[in-house]
This record gives structure tokens, C-alpha cells and sequence, in this order.
């Protein structure tokens, strides 16, 4: 459960009711860096509870006739909080960027709307890069530790992803859009002496690649001549 985390450090606060936890959550802006919907919470708040990992505390009248209950962290709560710290700070599981998949065809598309395209995406970057550092100033003399890391590490991703692209869009103005080059992608395999040294944790080089197999051509087959009809006999 992607909330779970969000729920049970909330509640590390103190007891609240939902809307609270929501409240706070989108008071922090956790869409804009975390994949999590906020308007799930309210599931799972019912789920942790039914887990036993938060327990009502009480029950109070709100408006219009209604009830809101406020939960609170147990003991079984408590130690799972601390279990999914520990597991998110040793996560290094990798991080997919939305662009590589249409970049590995790159030298099939059309240039021109290919580098419309990133001219549009760096323009709202840069436009989204200037906001974010002055909140990050701005928020800089009450911000957590916590939370002045992530927006330092938002901005420092950000400003590395522009600069990449800059010089991406630059690349593909040039016109320097090439295809793999696939014969030479053979011999570097066939001779690994010729190779760069290999990164720790690779034992030997590549495999030779062998050559692709050409299939035989098929057999010549001559077309049976129609048999001639037998001439009649002379009367």
C-alpha cells in the first residue's frame, strides 16, 4: 500500500482523523513528488485499521449531524512504521525515465517534431524550475530536514534533466540522429581485448556474437512439361 507510509508518519504526531491526514498531506504537496493518490486515503486508513496497525481513539460531532473518527498509532503500528523506513531507505530498485523508451527509436522518427517536442518539455521545466527554487528558498528557515532534502534533491535532478535535454535538442538540430551501428557492435564483441575495461562485478567480456544464419535458397525446381497430344494417324 503506496499511502501506508504517509499514514502511519502522520500519526507519529498524534492522533487525528482522516480528513486531517489528507489535510496535512496535501498541505505538503506529496502528488508533486511521491506516487500516491490522496483521495485513496480514506481506504486506507479503513485498511490499516482492520490490519491493527491504528486503532480509533474516539469519536467526535461534526456539522450537519455527522461523526468523525480520530485513530491513532498501536504498538504493532509503531514497529511497522519503523519497518517501512528501514525498507525505503535501503530500496535502490531503479528508476524508469518516461523518455527512454522513444528515445531507443529515435533514429526512426521525424526530427523536426521530435525536437518541437523537447523544445515544448524543456520550456516547461525551466518554467517549473524557477517556482520550485524559490519555494525551496522561501521554505528553507522552517522546512525539516526531511523535507529540504527532497527539494533539493527535486531541484538537483531537475537542473541535471534540463541540461540533458539542452543538449539533446541541440544534438538533433545538428542533425547527428544515428542508428546502431550493428557490424561494428559484432566485432567489438568478437574481439574484447579491443574493449574498454569492464565495469567491477563482470567477470569476463561479452560472448562472441555469431553470425546470423543465412537461410539456403530454395532448390530450382524445373516445371514438368505438358505432354505434347499424340498425332492422329494418316488416313
Amino acid at each position: 500500500m503506496k499511502a501506508e507510509l504517509l499514514i502511519l508518519g502522520v500519526l507519529q504526531g498524534g492522533d487525528l482523523h482522516p480528513y486531517e491526514i489528507k489535510r496535512r498531506l496535501t498541505a505538503a504537496h506529496v502528488d508533486h513528488y511521491i506516487d500516491v493518490d490522496v483521495g485513496t486515503l480514506y481506504y486506507a486508513v479503513r485498511s490499516l485499521a482492520r490490519d491493527g496497525l491504528i486503532e480509533a481513539k474516539g469519536v467526535e460531532a461534526v456539522a450537519r449531524g455527522g461523526e468523525r473518527t480520530t485513530y491513532g498509532l498501536t504498538p504493532a503500528g509503531r514497529a511497522r512504521f519503523h519497518a517501512l523506513m528501514a525498507e525505503r531507505l535501503a530500496d535502490v530498485s531503479p528508476r524508469y525515465h518516461p523518455l527512454y523508451p522513444a528515445l531507443m527509436f529515435l533514429h526512426h522518427a521525424d526530427p523536426d517534431a521530435v525536437a518541437d517536442a523537447l523544445r515544448q518539455r524543456l520550456a516547461v521545466q525551466r518554467d517549473y524550475h524557477r517556482p520550485l527554487k524559490a519555494l525551496a528558498d522561501y521554505l528553507a528557515p522552517v522546512q525539516s530536514t526531511g523535507m529540504r532534502a527532497i527539494l533539493e534533491n527535486g531541484l538537483a535532478h531537475l537542473e541535471t534533466e534540463n541540461a540533458w535535454l539542452a543538449k539533446l535538442l541541440e544534438t538533433i538540430e545538428a542533425g547527428d540522429i544515428r542508428p546502431p551501428d550493428y557490424d561494428r557492435a559484432r566485432l567489438m564483441a568478437l574481439f574484447p581485448a579491443g574493449q574498454p575495461p569492464l565495469p567491477p562485478g563482470y567477470a569476463q567480456a561479452p560472448p562472441p556474437v555469431p553470425p546470423l544464419p543465412v537461410p539456403p535458397l530454395p532448390a530450382k525446381t524445373r516445371r514438368p512439361r505438358a505432354a505434347k497430344p499424340a498425332k492422329p494417324p494418316l488416313s
